[in-house]
């Protein structure tokens, strides 16, 4: 992970080292971005035999981005993003015979940082490294229908830190579609979660999303072409 991040460090300062040398300047402004997120996950728990659900999220998923843009064909970005992702799990035990679904969720604050080629006004192909940190959990667990639910903040059932790598698409007028695949489990095993003698407690939990969403040229802060 700290090599992923030496390499970008290292890639945005020879950039910016040619941009200069070459004569050209650098554009930096800013863009806002909002995406919708169809994630899924892949969770063991054994003994129990686990089966889990697309979770569809519109919102809140938004983010503020800084970009760089060392020619008209590559530059780079980062920002801050909040983002809603979790996943939905269904178990059975041999010794259970309720219909149990869990579901979890986080708001994670995300720190990207990427490159991006090809017309950087235009259709472009963006690729890196975010990292995320869930700051606010919430749990539903339905019972043969019967819903309970909790919350709580940096709570310990879920992961805090949480790294990702995305490839994206860029089309024209700023629409894109994302794949994005987190690198830890999503879930700990400290799940405190017992129904009818009923432990539930993952062992492995990975977690990715695809995403259509948008991204919005704001402010611009230097203009050097």
């Amino acid at each position: 992970m700290k090599k992923i991040l030496l390499g970008f460090l290292v890639l945005f300062f020879v950039q910016a080292s040619f941009a200069q040398d070459s004569g050209k300047g650098t554009n930096i402004y800013t863009a806002s971005t909002g995406e919708t997120i169809l994630s899924f996950g892949m969770v063991e728990a054994e003994p129990l035999n686990t089966g889990t659900v697309a979770r569809f999220t519109p919102f809140f998923n938004f983010g503020q981005q800084l970009h760089f843009d060392f020619s008209n064909s590559f530059g780079l970005f980062t920002g801050l993003n909040v983002r809603n992702v979790g996943i939905i799990t269904d178990l059975d035990g041999p010794s259970v015979e309720d219909e149990i679904r869990v579901k979890q969720r986080t708001y994670n604050l995300g720190i990207p940082i990427a490159f991006k080629v090809g017309d950087v006004e235009g259709w472009r192909f963006s690729g890196g490294f975010e990292a995320e940190f869930a700051f606010a959990y919430k749990q539903k667990v339905y019972v043969n229908g019967e819903k309970r639910k909790s919350s709580s903040w940096f709570d310990d059932r879920v992961e805090i830190f949480q790294p990702s790598v995305f490839v994206e698409v860029v089309g024209k007028e700023g629409n894109f579609i994302r794949f994005k695949y987190y690198l830890n489990d999503y879930l700990t095993e400290n799940q405190m979660l017992n129904i009818d003698g009923l432990d539930f407690n993952p062992t492995s939990s990975n977690m990715f999303y695809i995403s259509v969403g948008y991204v919005i040229k704001n402010k611009e802060i230097k203009n050097s072409f």
